[in-house]
């Protein structure tokens, strides 16, 4: 009887040794999830100053370690913030690519839908103007969005590199198109300084204009 009370304290032990160590993989998924949801709000909300690795761990009630076990400082913590905001929006690209089944007109124009969106989307805009605003004291966080804008913009470069090579578009640069059609998708400062368009018709019209006026230049040649 001895023996297996002395085994049931011995379990006890153990799991809790077990459960003040390091997390399972589940656990530490939702812990980051947790941090990384409490940092964007944080940088938005206080600006990139403001904000603090500490104060971050404790709004997602975390300890420093975890973070700091995953992001040397808090410049790495925000480009990774800003990372999953353009992920986020490659990948509404990318679902406008994968099923294409219409024309170029049409697909242009879901595109630049999509793009237009995923521009305005409320954090994803307040996360640039941060960007915008911190620029000259932090350049390398402007160049790390920046950079972040040719990653989402891939899909649409891969898509015009196909049109081009298909002859259903004349698009000799694939890259500086993408980047063409992407600065007017987001209007520029436009929706920076002023309210989003007030819906889906009026952002429909607004995609279209921009489709018709590139496809002008984009069309092939009659002889090619």
């Amino acid at each position: 009887m001895e023996h297996n009370e002395d085994s049931i304290e011995h379990t006890e032990a153990a799991t809790k040794r077990r459960s003040r160590g390091r997390p399972s993989p589940e656990q530490a998924a939702a812990l980051r999830e947790s941090f990384l949801a409490a940092a964007l709000e944080s940088f938005l909300e206080k600006g990139y100053s403001a904000t603090s690795i500490e104060a971050i761990a404790r709004e997602a009630g975390v300890a420093k370690i975890t973070i700091y076990r995953q992001f040397d400082n808090k410049e790495a913590l925000f480009r990774e913030v800003a990372h999953r905001a353009v992920s986020n929006a490659r990948e509404t690209m990318q679902n406008t690519l994968v099923h294409r089944g219409s024309d170029e007109r049409q697909t242009l124009i879901d595109l630049v839908e999509r793009m237009y969106l995923s521009a305005t989307e409320p954090k994803t805009l307040a996360l640039m103007r941060l960007v915008i605003a911190e620029a000259v004291r932090f350049p390398e966080l402007a160049k790390s969005l920046y950079a972040e804008n040719s990653y989402v913009l891939a899909p649409v470069v891969d898509y015009l590199a196909e049109a081009h090579r298909a002859g259903k578009l004349r698009v000799p640069s694939p890259e500086l198109a993408a980047v063409q059609l992407s600065t007017l998708a987001f209007g520029g400062v436009r929706f920076f300084i002023s309210k989003p368009l007030a819906g889906p018709d009026e952002r429909r019209v607004w995609a279209e204009d921009i489709v018709d006026l590139v496809l002008r230049g984009w069309a092939p040649a009659a002889n090619d």
